[in-house]
């Protein structure tokens, strides 16, 4: 059934529109006279991170899947379109150089793909994007985004099914975004943001033979309806903070967001997330300054899922000898109280303070409570060209129904959640061997109960549903970037990640977690006219299945992915200060890589487009 929003939500929602005409993009203070530049105002969020910033953000296209090739362990690919490796450029500023500055407050972004597996396999894309005029205290605006994604994988067999051939997959992804905030008095800074967006995509993980050898169908016996899935989302999100941190003056942050979401397969989350703290500043040994924070966090959910009445209602291929899943109808709380203090003394500054976390659930089994150090001690050295950073931090992870489907689109309705307690020890080190040359040494030790991960679901006979299920694991990943910058024309990066699973429990198997992940990127300016994005990027052989063997009782892998190496490609030409035009290559490699067992990715693709901006008034 197609369900509707939440009631109060809506409500809610439309009470907040009325207040959505808010913001800031605080001009500097100059006395200079300018040529004409072009000012490009990026996505908004109100995180409330700062106010006096200057916005300066290019519009970028996120229709890549880079984050697809890196599965990273906690799950945060987003396999939404099965194409890229690089990351859209996006219209850059022009410099600077003189007389009165013409502002550029929209764009609109148009591209159209071809991933050449068939002839009608065509992906448009439209970015259309507009906030307010540069203001003292408010700024309000809109996007719209869509994408779609239609390819097809391998080549029919017309004789006999082809284990090759996993037919039409078509995913389309589509937002809208209005936000705005407004500053009071110079003292107090209100934001808001209402969002609404839709994925629909297909379990497509199925070759004809395996249709053919567990249903005796083919792909043109189906309808795209028998496997197809849909989630929608809306949200608001409001906010306030004071802009003051003076010595023995309180401020305050807080934020809270509002979330439905509801799927096919008649699933549905509603959540809410209240967030803030208190803060005092005060002086500490005579010539320091410190603050101290009183920070809380609280997310909400409450999960409904009612029981299918026949297979019919379930993913293709739901084993009919398998009893129907059960009704869902949960709620669960995460709360945090991080008491902490932030100084500096003698070269050193120091965050120190506590975590007291409390997990509940309908279920009193699943409750659990946390107290842990928030500790973090940072020191430069040789003139700032080196700093260390050492600390412990425990915190939450929700794992709730939205974010299980943001990283596994292709997970079952409903999925099994239980929230992961995550504590790390960690070091950052940077080194600045001159302003051309940096390197980042990242070393993370996780301690974590509850560990999300992702395997199949043995339920569906076709392999194409998955299911979660969750480990105690330690993990340590060391991380490292090596970068070189040339005045801004040319930047290259090579880096590289390592992770080493250990103290799992006996019998655990931990799949989609590569050992080691490579990446080498350039990126190169030529006279701000010709913009070139390279990205190469290699993961090592993963597990992607398990099973148990019924005599030894040992669980055995029965799957994997390959190792993958990807290359993509990006050309934008800036034809004038409110034209240009892109050329974006993917998967260079002409690689078929698995992004998750079953699910192959295709094997070339390209997009061609355009961003224009229309000039508004000289200020």
């Amino acid at each position: 059934m197609n369900r509707k929003p939440n009631i109060f939500l809506g409500t809610m929602l439309t009470a907040c529109l009325t207040i959505l005409a808010a913001g800031e993009s605080m001009a500097q203070s100059d006395t200079n006279v300018y040529n004409e530049s072009v000012i490009v105002v990026g996505d908004y969020n109100p995180v409330l991170d700062g106010v006096t910033e200057k916005v300066n953000v290019a519009p970028a296209v996120n229709d890549n899947v880079a984050e697809e090739l890196q599965p990273k362990f906690n799950y945060s690919i987003t396999p939404r379109r099965i194409s890229s490796l690089s990351a859209t450029t996006g219209l850059k500023a022009a410099k600077v150089i003189g007389s009165p500055t013409r502002l550029y407050n929209n764009y609109m972004r148009f591209g159209i793909g071809h991933d050449f597996a068939a002839f009608a396999d065509f992906n448009p894309l439209v970015d259309l994007y507009y906030t307010s005029m540069r203001h003292d205290n408010m700024a309000y605006g809109a996007r719209l985004y869509h994408q779609t994604d239609v390819t097809t994988f391998g080549k029919k067999n017309e004789t006999t099914p082809s284990p090759d051939y996993y037919g039409r997959n078509r995913f389309s992804d589509t937002k809208y975004d209005v936000f705005g905030k407004y500053i009071l008095d110079k003292k107090h800074l209100f934001a808001a943001d209402l969002a609404f967006d839709r994925s629909y995509g297909r379990y497509y993980g199925f070759s004809d033979s395996t249709l053919q050898s567990h249903l005796a169908q083919t792909h043109d016996d189906i309808s795209f309806s028998d496997y197809a899935f849909a989630y929608n989302n809306i949200a608001l999100n409001l906010g306030a903070r004071s802009l003051n941190t003076d010595v023995n003056k309180f401020g305050y942050n807080a934020s809270v967001g509002m979330a439905d979401m509801w799927g096919r397969y008649d699933f549905s989350q509603l959540s809410m997330t209240l967030d803030g703290d208190v803060h005092y500043g005060f002086p500490m040994f005579v010539k320091y300054k410190a603050l101290a924070y009183l920070h809380l966090n609280w997310q909400g959910y409450k999960q409904n899922y009612d029981t299918p009445q026949s297979i019919a209602d379930l993913p293709l291929g739901y084993d009919a000898t398998q009893p129907l899943p059960d009704s869902a109808d949960n709620g669960r709380h995460l709360l945090t109280i991080n008491p902490y203090v932030d100084f500096l003394f003698k070269g050193f500054k120091f965050h120190a303070g506590l975590s007291l976390g409390f997990n509940g659930y309908d279920n009193a089994e699943s409750t659990t409570h946390n107290l842990l150090p928030d500790l973090m001690v940072t020191k430069s050295f040789s003139n700032n060209s080196m700093s260390l950073a050492v600390g412990f931090r425990g915190d939450y992870e929700a794992n709730d129904w939205n974010t299980l489907r943001l990283a596994n689109p292709f997970v079952g309705p409903a999925p099994y959640t239980l929230a992961s307690v995550v504590n790390n020890l960690y070091a950052h080190l940077r080194i600045n061997f001159s302003k051309k040359l940096i390197l980042n040494v990242d070393v993370d030790n996780s301690f974590c109960k509850n560990r999300l991960f992702y395997r199949l679901d043995k339920r569906y006979t076709l392999g194409n549903v998955y299911e979660t299920y969750y480990l105690d694991q330690n993990e340590l990943k060391i991380a490292a970037d090596f970068t070189f910058v040339n005045d801004e024309m040319i930047t290259l990066t090579l880096g590289g990640v390592y992770n080493k699973d250990y103290n799992l429990p006996d019998n655990a198997v931990t799949l989609f977690s590569p050992d080691f992940e490579a990446h080498l990127d350039a990126e190169v300016n030529y006279k701000d006219k010709l913009l070139f994005t390279l990205q190469t990027l290699f993961i090592s052989r993963v597990d992607a299945d398990y099973e148990t063997n019924p005599v030894t009782g040992i669980n055995e892998v029965t799957a994997t992915l390959p190792a993958r190496f990807g290359m993509g490609l990006e050309v934008e030409y800036l034809y004038n200060r409110a034209l240009s035009f892109f050329a974006k290559f993917d998967n260079l490699t002409f690689q078929r890589y698995w992004l998750w067992t079953n699910y192959p990715a295709q094997r070339f693709n390209a997009m061609v487009g355009l961003t224009y901006t229309i000039p508004n008034q000289k200020r």
